[in-house]
């Protein structure tokens, strides 16, 4: 996720393309479609480990004591993952083969209607972000809330969590299906990374108690 965060800051905001039409054409052509498909496969296969991370959550909050909360915002985020990785292959698969169309069109009408039919299909996107949002802020409030009563997370990271990803929720869902114009999904990545760097320090002197 950190090379597809440098590869858009210093490589496709410096392309030389004012419009989408400029935009697309680009996409068409190598190296830009291996790029673009090697960075939304990459993301993708992030939120696969992303789920793993959660498995790590889920076993060191329920050693201190099991939660049905635990248990259920561990399942909503695991079930969240696949769906961005869903969403990741077809928005690139979309970028790629417009891009390959945009690029080969014979004249400006027909380019001009491989335009329109790229924002057309652009718009699975909106839908399938829907789809993870309804998964993926429900399973941080109900971790957040347990972690109000964790040893290893404790009350300020779990009621930041609690009450950012209820905020979110809320605009995400009354904005829907529009994005909200407020971008606060960076801030929400930075308290996750928060999350797992805790779980890991908290992991090494935490005592497994032994099975019976």
């Amino acid at each position: 996720m950190g090379v597809a965060l440098v590869l858009e800051q210093f490589y496709w905001q410096k392309l030389p393309a004012k419009n989408l039409d400029q935009i697309l054409t680009l996409m068409g052509r190598s190296p830009n479609v291996q790029i673009n498909m090697a960075g939304h496969i990459a993301i993708g296969f992030a939120f696969l480990l992303f789920a793993v991370a959660l498995l790590g959550v889920r076993r060191l909050m329920e050693i201190e004591k099991p939660r049905i909360s635990v248990t259920l915002g561990t399942l909503f985020g695991i079930i969240s993952c696949p769906i961005m990785t869903v969403q990741m292959l077809v928005q690139g698969t979309v970028m790629v083969k417009l891009g390959k169309m945009c690029a080969a069109a014979a004249d400006e009408p027909e380019r001009q209607t491989i335009i329109l039919l790229y924002r057309g299909l652009r718009n699975f996107d909106i839908g399938i972000d829907l789809a993870f949002d309804m998964f993926f802020f429900p399973a941080w409030i109900l971790l957040g809330l347990a972690m109000l009563r964790s040893r290893s997370f404790g009350k300020v990271l779990g009621a930041f969590g609690l009450i950012f990803f209820a905020v979110t929720a809320v605009l995400n869902l009354w904005s829907a299906p529009t994005p909200p114009r407020l971008e606060l999904s960076p801030i929400g990545a930075l308290w996750v990374l928060v999350v797992f760097i805790r779980m890991l320090r908290s992991a090494k002197s935490l005592k497994v108690p032994e099975k019976k």
